[in-house]
């Protein structure tokens, strides 16, 4: 075999033991974030008011870790450290966390804080050095854009996979999905999938070097935002559009079972969600070679609120109508993945002076990403759970799950369409790429 297919073969490889990580992340990352209220809730008992109050105050600290860790990693990479190393041990920790949380299954309320704020702290500690490598690609051919695509390819696969074994497990032994028994055989693959994918990763994986951080100080990072405005302004499209997935994605199963009174359906509905959106991902990746990335991002955003508005016309039992909203809003999130990461890239590639400190920006898309879901958490999860517990109505005449679950991320996802407006207006953003 010649040099260049050996090489075109471990290029291929390590593709693959990269992107395979988001895999068992993923799946791991949908109990962790959004099946763990609804599953410590119903299937352990614990309030509702109080899980949200929990992961609020968890998720708003974090924050603070996440600058230092931010910060440390940028340090290892001044010091010509691999990022291999730090990501292995978050991913160690955050498996621990999943096994405490979702395997021991403790109905003590201390034990959910433990864990629940060591599995924000380990993925903080592998997700910054994990991220930054599809930053820290040359802009060839799209190389970043295909990376990160490939990347929440196997994110959402892995979703599929954390959606699909416990609904399996529960058709068969004819228990309901967010049995303690059928999510503890969940977790159980989850960390065997972690174990495997971290020698995968260890073996397989090749670093490339294509940029270099020469120095760091909280001055620097300024000077850099500064020199690169659009960095804030996609902040703020990012934040905003998480906000208002973060408001669906923790009411999901409480509106399904709810509201439409289908919760023998839950599991079907959200594994259709995320196979639509993982069927998306190559349609958008095509259009990505030729258009603009905040281009995709506004035509995708327009595809979900038009799928979304039609919530508006759904009654208890709606099934047929529901599918249709799935399948819709799946199609325009597909996007909504891949884009932050590659424009990030793009605004970092006007550094002249080549320090791209890519660790730190890393960790500020990973703070907004982190607040985004804890400020949904609490509003949406303690708010709802508050006035349900209290039988009070905030609007009278419109249920309370609807002002959570379709009326605030509905505003959130026009606010966000006006920000993207401003941005391609702002910075002369043309729909071709």
């Amino acid at each position: 075999m010649s040099n260049s297919a050996t090489s075109v073969k471990m290029k291929k490889m390590s593709l693959f033991s990269y992107s395979f990580q988001s895999f068992y992340l993923a799946g791991a990352f949908l109990l962790f974030f959004v099946l763990l209220p609804s599953f410590y809730n119903l299937g352990l008992g614990i309030a509702l008011s109080s899980i949200g109050i929990i992961i609020m105050i968890s998720r708003i600290s974090d924050v603070f870790t996440d600058f230092f860790i931010g910060y440390l990693s940028e340090k290892r990479i001044i010091k010509k450290k691999n990022k291999k190393n730090q990501f292995i041990l978050g991913v160690i920790l955050f498996l621990f966390s999943i096994t405490g949380l979702f395997i021991f299954q403790s109905e003590s309320i201390i034990n959910l804080i433990i864990f629940y704020n060591l599995g924000l702290l380990s993925f903080t500690i592998a997700i910054i050095p994990y991220d930054s490598i599809v930053l820290d690609q040359k802009k060839i051919s799209r190389g970043r854009f295909k990376l990160a695509a490939f990347k929440e390819a196997f994110a959402i696969l892995g979703v599929i996979f954390a959606l699909i074994i416990p609904a399996i497990i529960a058709y068969f032994f004819k228990v309901p999905f967010l049995d303690p028994n059928v999510i503890k055989m969940t977790g159980l693959f989850f960390v065997f999938c972690g174990v495997i994918g971290i020698f995968i990763f260890h073996i397989f994986f090749i670093e490339e070097k294509n940029f270099v951080t020469t120095k760091i100080s909280f001055q620097i990072i300024l000077q850099n935002i500064k020199h690169n405005k659009k960095i804030l302004s996609l902040a703020n499209i990012t934040f905003f559009n998480l906000l208002a997935n973060n408001f669906t994605a923790n009411l999901f199963i409480i509106f399904v079972s709810t509201y439409l009174n289908l919760i023998e359906y839950v599991g079907l509905l959200l594994t259709l969600y995320f196979i639509t959106t993982f069927l998306s991902i190559p349609v958008w990746y095509l259009f990505g070679k030729k258009y603009s990335n905040l281009y995709l991002l506004q035509t995708g955003l327009l595809i979900s609120i038009i799928g979304f508005s039609l919530i508006l016309f759904l009654n208890t039992g709606d099934l047929f109508l529901y599918i249709v909203v799935v399948l819709i809003t799946g199609i325009g999130i597909g996007v909504d993945l891949i884009i932050p990461q590659a424009e990030l890239a793009d605004i970092l590639d006007k550094n002249k002076k080549n320090n791209r400190l890519s660790q730190s920006f890393t960790t500020l898309f990973s703070i907004i990403k982190k607040f985004s879901i804890g400020l949904a958490a609490g509003i949406a999860l303690s708010g709802y759970g508050f006035l349900n517990e209290n039988d009070i109505s905030l609007i009278s005449g419109i249920p309370n799950i609807m002002i959570f679950y379709f009326f605030i991320p509905l505003t959130l996802k026009c606010v966000v369409m006006l920000l993207l407006f401003r941005y391609r207006r702002k910075y002369n953003d043309s729909s071709t790429a």
